[in-house]
């Protein structure tokens, strides 16, 4: 029985830390996960635990058989886990709609969010904080010799529970059954554990509760000469103190090591996993030995003393983490495989920094518990140790996190906790020691060994701030030539700004993550003599973000921009004379402060009185917001940092909307480096469904921009908003940003994405997290989601064709590269040079000569030497080759225009020289393709269809399913469209999965779908 009763209680553990993440993360879609968010959200938990613990510990007693309790509680627990999701809609959806906007601007709006957000957890976290009293009362009463060995084993068993759930539910539950999925699965644990726990009760005959001694002075050889109620207040005060220490270490791990592991929602749950196995590993190594120690409180004295100084040791090990990491980097692949040994490597880190300090905390417990329970207190210490330690976690949290950490830094609050912990250790020793003259050294010397140690770390161990940046996390390895000018452990996150010598810049971090960057020229005032400069790294999408943001709200007066980074976004929208008021909203104080390193390029953030701080989490903020704004501009941080990709959600999205004026314009920042298709169509399903038109634009590489309005017509750009003043005097730096190199940005719409979105198959949610959940390993796999990316960079748009988006080739204007990180514009400056005479491009500087150039114009005078020689091709493959490459280099970034002098110059070279038959038709084809006479094309598809599926190749698979796709569609032919596509991909089932082959066939599933809907229209029209 007992060691059924053992198990149970690992699946009450697991359940247990799965309600405490997902309520945590339910929460935190409801409060914010700013600093006092947080620490408020673990307070209501931990307090409810304590709090339940502390009123069941001392009524145990006159409970029969508090198994049956135990077994009551946890169905009952169960039960509102499996309602907890659908209450927690009710609640949350009457507040949104009801509640807050009749308080908000008031003080009761936070009180009376506070209020909520309690009365969703509280209730079951009590019931939660009663099992352990619980359980450990009834499994004494069946086996009373031993008490602690078996608290040990409880301790031991919950935690290992707790451990494994941390990591059960955030790497597969999540992301299989989403929020409420997991709910469900705890809740289903809960139910199981509670009738195991009832059949068991009911089938033993526990002894009655043994009275605990009289009070009187009565002393206790084995306690010195300590009372019950002495010994009771000494060891309850080691409770309380020893957990705000280890929870200041759980606080000051989870900074430092996500400056190693990165900070994504997967390695904090590594981390918190690694915390809890440390004290089960502990509680088990104890329960052979708790019940043998002839002097208990010695015992303690010395475990709590070494469990500083292993705290201590932490930070060398920390550092040498460091290497560990860019190890790591470089031994596994960038596979699914390698990220699963990458994944079980940190996990180890984990172990290997915490594991010596959480070993010894958890050996205190089990023995501060038993050490009472045959003290004289008897079962009901093991609700008041339990409960006072929970309400010591909730001290160390707040004082970690909210107070210590900003003022102090991590490396402090550490050593400060394993000071606390030491003295602990030394007072408990002076205690032991009374009785004992013998051993009245031993606390002496563990005092002075104290100060020594603690003294001697805080004054030669100092961190290496340029490591401590580095982002090792991300490349293996710190940055060369640089150095740090502003450093801080904030509340939420330890943001830097370090120098780059090599190529001066400034750049601005979170957690060794770049959020933006700046070359030190944007500093330097403007003058006549000024050098202009094209648009180029991260200050590409800080500029053109805002600016095209802008374009589609120029007279927005009422404006809001979602995280602050550099400033600059705030800074340039503030360049628009009719704009009122600008709210930045920023959930970390010190990216304000230490983006005035970047002044005067964001300083009218600081200097406008039109600017305001927000210092909130902008999801908070937006689902209490009274609404109204104009233009809201969302740049938060990458999606893999944890908490972040709730900014991408449907839910958020239906916020923002509701905060919009009625003409209001959102624009949403969202990298594609480091993420995969599926990832970015999530977020891009999420915006579909909940605005009425949005256009996507690309504002750098590999940085993407969704515009959505749910006006009554869309927004229209206009791009005479850079002769703002403001804006004219941001960009007297920058190459003449022209209206064609603003419109070329552009890549697609709502209305040409929809085929694909409307079926989406799962956006990105609050309750189904995909984004959260994939974008660390995406990180990883240092994928891109090139997908959307591509209608801009590849030759052909497949849906350009059904909604008439033709993009004109730039003439002799346009050949100079303004912006040379959007695809398009270099694109399109290339075809510009590449139809002017060869010296036309060499009054181009290098800064803003297209790129490629040389490689282009070399192809391009082969082909035209060839033309002139007049020689007919040895290997007309080749050949063809070498003429695409060219009509692509003129081309690309177009689309529904013909390039009519080479199209020219090639149909006289195939007829004088008889050219095969499949050259001719292939050159064609692509020359129907690029003029969009798809009643040319749909023919010529058919013709070649049989060299592509013999494997000839004189057109590509990929190019005769696209434009054959199109072609037939466009002409009405659905069915014979099918069968192209079915033919093509039954030789290529690879690539069914691939962004481009799944828009094709959403295509094909619409037009389809409107064929019938049209057919039965008619029919039911009579």
């Amino acid at each position: 029985m007992r060691i059924v009763l053992y198990t149970i209680f690992v699946l009450s553990g697991a359940a247990g830390l799965i309600y405490e993440s997902i309520w945590a993360r339910y929460l935190g879609l409801f409060v914010g996960h700013s600093a006092y968010a947080q620490i408020l959200v673990i307070s209501i938990f931990l307090g409810g635990m304590a709090l339940g613990a502390l009123l069941v510990g001392s009524r145990t007693t006159g409970l029969r058989n508090p198994l049956k309790w135990y077994a009551v509680v946890e169905i009952i627990v169960g039960a509102i886990g499996i309602v907890f999701h659908d209450v927690y809609g009710a609640v949350t959806g009457f507040a949104y709609a009801t509640i807050f906007p009749a308080t908000a601007g008031t003080v009761w709006l936070p009180i009376t969010k506070w209020v909520l957000a309690g009365a969703l957890i509280a209730p079951q976290s009590i019931l939660l904080g009663t099992t352990f009293p619980l359980m450990g009362a009834g499994v004494l009463r069946h086996f009373p010799r031993m008490p602690g060995r078996t608290l040990a084993v409880l301790y031991f068993a919950n935690s290992l529970g707790a451990a494994g759930g941390v990591l059960v539910a955030g790497f597969y539950l999540l992301a299989a059954a989403g929020l409420p999925g997991t709910l469900l699965m705890a809740a289903i644990l809960n139910l199981l554990v509670g009738l195991v726990a009832y059949v068991v009760a009911r089938g033993g005959s526990p002894e009655a509760p043994q009275p605990a001694p009289v009070t009187e002075q009565t002393p206790h050889t084995r306690f010195g000469d300590l009372s019950t109620p002495q010994l009771l207040r000494l060891l309850l005060i080691v409770s309380f103190g020893t957990a705000v220490a280890s929870f200041m270490y759980e606080i000051a791990w989870l900074r430092m090591l996500a400056l190693v592991l990165g900070s994504a929602t997967h390695s904090f749950e590594l981390m918190l996993s690694a915390f809890i196995l440390g004290l089960a590993l502990g509680s088990f190594w104890v329960r052979s030995r708790a019940d043998g120690w002839a002097d208990p409180l010695r015992a303690l004295g010395v475990v709590q003393w070494v469990m500083g100084l292993a705290a201590l040791a932490t930070l060398p090990l920390y550092i040498a983490s460091f290497g560990w990491m860019a190890s790591l980097m470089g031994a596994f692949a960038k596979s699914d495989g390698g990220y699963l040994g990458f994944t079980l490597s940190r996990y180890i880190i984990c172990l290997v920094v915490m594991l010596p300090s959480t070993f010894c905390a958890g050996i205190t417990l089990p023995l501060i518990t038993r050490t009472l329970v045959v003290g004289g207190v008897g079962e009901k210490a093991i609700g008041q140790v339990y409960g006072i330690n929970t309400f010591g976690s909730i001290v160390g949290v707040a004082l970690a996190g909210v107070m210590l950490m900003p003022m102090i830094g991590v490396r402090a609050v550490l050593i400060g906790a394993a000071a606390l912990d030491m003295s602990l250790g030394v007072a408990i020793l002076l205690v032991a020691a009374r009785k004992r003259p013998v051993m009245r050294w031993l606390p002496a010397g563990a005092a002075a060994a104290t100060v020594v140690a603690c003294v001697g770390v805080a004054a030669g161990l100092q961190f290496d701030r340029l490591m401590l940046t580095s982002g090792v996390f991300r490349h293996g390895g710190k940055p060369f030539e640089s150095e740090v000018v502003y450093y801080h452990d904030g509340r939420t996150a330890t943001v830097s700004v370090t120098a780059a010598t090599a190529q001066p810049m400034y750049i601005i971090s979170t957690n060794g993550k770049p959020d933006g960057s700046l070359p030190l020229w944007w500093l330097e005032p403007c003058t006549a003599t000024t050098q202009r400069h094209p648009l180029a790294g991260d200050a590409t999408t800080q500029t053109l973000a805002p600016l095209i943001a802008l374009a589609h709200a120029p007279r927005a007066r009422q404006v809001a921009v979602i995280g602050h980074g550099t400033g600059m976004s705030s800074h340039t929208l503030l360049g628009n004379p009719h704009t009122e008021t600008v709210t930045t909203i920023e959930i970390e104080p010190s990216m304000v402060e230490g983006s005035r390193a970047f002044y005067p390029a964001n300083g009218r953030v600081f200097d406008d009185p039109r600017s305001r701080m927000v210092i909130a989490d902008a999801r908070s903020y937006m689902a209490t917001a009274r609404g109204g704004y104009d233009l809201i501009l969302s740049e938060p941080s990458n999606p893999w940092v944890s908490g972040v990709a709730s900014l991408f959600t449907t839910e958020f999205y239906g916020h923002v909307a509701r905060s919009l004026s009625e003409r209001g314009v959102f624009a949403q920042w969202l990298h594609l480096y480091e993420l995969q298709d599926g990832l970015a169509l999530s977020v891009l399903a999420a915006v579909y469904q909940n605005f009425r038109w949005f256009e996507v634009f690309m504002t750098a590489g590999w940085d993407m921009l969704v515009i959505a309005s749910n006006g009554p017509q869309p927004p229209i750009a206009d791009w005479s908003i850079v002769q703002y003043p403001g804006v004219v005097e941001d960009f007297c730096r920058l190459t003449n940003l022209t209206p064609h190199a603003l419109e070329a940005a552009r890549v697609s719409h709502r209305a040409a994405l929809a085929p694909l979105l409307e079926g989406w198959g799962q956006a990105n949610s609050d309750y189904y997290p995909v984004l959260d959940l994939g974008a660390e390993r995406a990180r990883y796999l240092n994928g891109f989601a090139d997908g959307v990316r591509s209608l801009m960079t590849e030759r052909f748009d497949p849906t350009a064709p059904f909604f008439g988006r033709r993009v004109r080739p730039g003439g002799a204007d346009d050949m100079a590269v303004p912006i040379p990180a959007v695809p398009r514009v270099q694109a399109l400056a290339l075809g510009a040079a590449l139809r002017q005479p060869p010296t036309a491009a060499e009054s181009l500087d290098s800064l803003t000569r297209p790129g490629g150039l040389d490689v282009a114009q070399f192809r391009q005078l082969q082909w035209q030497g060839m033309l002139r020689a007049d020689a007919r091709p040895q290997d007309w493959k080749v050949w063809l080759g070498s003429w695409l490459a060219v009509e692509r280099d003129r081309n690309r970034g177009t689309a529904g225009v013909l390039d009519t002098q080479l199209h020219a110059e090639t149909e006289r070279y195939l007829a004088r020289h008889r050219a095969p038959t499949p050259v001719r038709q292939a050159v064609a084809y692509y020359h129907a393709l690029a003029a969009w006479d798809f009643e040319r094309a749909a023919p010529l598809a058919d013709s070649l269809l049989p060299t592509v599926l013999d494997g000839d190749g004189w057109v590509s698979a990929k190019d005769l399913l696209e434009g054959g796709v199109v072609a037939k569609l466009r002409m009405g032919d659905y069915e014979d469209a099918k069968r192209l596509y079915d033919a093509i991909l039954a030789e290529n089932e690879a690539v069914r999965t691939t962004f481009r082959v799944r828009l094709l066939d959403a295509y094909l599933t619409w037009v389809h779908d409107m064929e019938t809907a049209a057919a039965n229209g008619v029919r039911t029209g009579g």
